[in-house]
């Protein structure tokens, strides 16, 4: 394969070494340098593929400098590719700058894309995947995290964030406050030997790593508010043929509480049967 000079955004794999593409290999293969957050980790990856490549490191602390330097390598013929530690660069990794600046002074820039974090996520947790966003790393503090939530608390749309082990609980905590108790999803070690894809409720979930706090990086995705109103609406509508075909209030909330447990509590489900069974008549 001939590679013109240019810059070329490899995704590389989130954990498993085999989850790279056979053109990202290729590209590293052919690549006079190879930019990377830090080369321990990159090393790695190049050696489980037998490549032999100039490493250098790009990262958040790399400057107008560094960038100045990589345009002249380009300018000069190099085939120069940007990786990061783990999934496709420049999302919520650095490269957006470089990239920016080698676009606006015209050079060649393609991309061998692969695995990412947040969509790996979002496929395996079994929450609506028609319309996502994906909104990064959740801020460190409460007021900071309550904030993002209120941000999104009206869309209609999965909701894709990335956080700390040692934060998690505290962000479903802020989620729970802010969002209701929404249906979500925590995904840890993805694609290595101790992947975990949980999918339940945020006080499940709250509970749940309150008593196992867990290990790595995670993505945390939660549930958009129509999907969320959608179930409401159809658990009213249950609630009210079970009303007229006569069934005890009791029995509903029991057999529905075992269907929509992972969006409401037993007492609320309760509530809305008490509720509509002076509307009976009307229905």
């Amino acid at each position: 394969m001939n590679f013109r000079p240019g810059l070329y955004i490899v995704s590389t794999p989130i954990g498993n070494l085999n989850d790279i593409t056979i053109r990202a290999l290729e590209n590293l293969k052919n690549s006079d340098i190879i930019l990377c957050e830090d080369t321990r980790i990159s090393a790695k990856l190049l050696a489980k593929h037998n490549i032999t490549g100039s490493l250098s490191i790009y990262n958040d602390k790399s400057d107008e400098t560094t960038r100045k330097y990589i345009i002249k390598n380009i300018e000069a013929g190099k085939v120069v590719s940007l990786i990061s530690d783990a999934g496709t660069p420049l999302i919520s990794d650095p490269g957006y700058k470089l990239v920016r600046e080698v676009k606006e002074k015209g050079y060649f820039i393609d991309i061998a894309p692969g695995v990412s974090a947040p969509i790996a996520a979002l496929t395996l947790s079994g929450l609506p995947s028609d319309r996502f966003i994906f909104a990064g790393f959740l801020p460190k503090t409460d007021i900071g995290r309550e904030k993002v939530f209120l941000e999104f608390a009206e869309v209609d749309a999965t909701l894709i964030f990335f956080d700390r082990s040692t934060r998690i609980v505290d962000s479903l905590q802020a989620a729970l406050k802010i969002l209701g108790n929404r249906e979500a999803n925590v995904s840890r070690e993805l694609t290595k030997l101790f992947q975990e894809s949980r999918t339940v409720d945020i006080e499940s979930l709250i509970k749940y790593y309150s008593q196992n706090l867990p290990k790595g990086e995670i993505v945390l995705l939660i549930s958009g508010k129509k999907s969320l109103e959608s179930s409401e609406e159809k658990l009213i509508t249950e609630i009210k043929n079970l009303l007229i075909l006569g069934t005890h209030t009791k029995d509903i909330t029991q057999q529905l509480f075992q269907k929509y447990h992972k969006h409401y509590k037993k007492s609320k489900i309760y509530k809305i049967c008490n509720s509509l069974k002076g509307t009976k008549h009307r229905i």
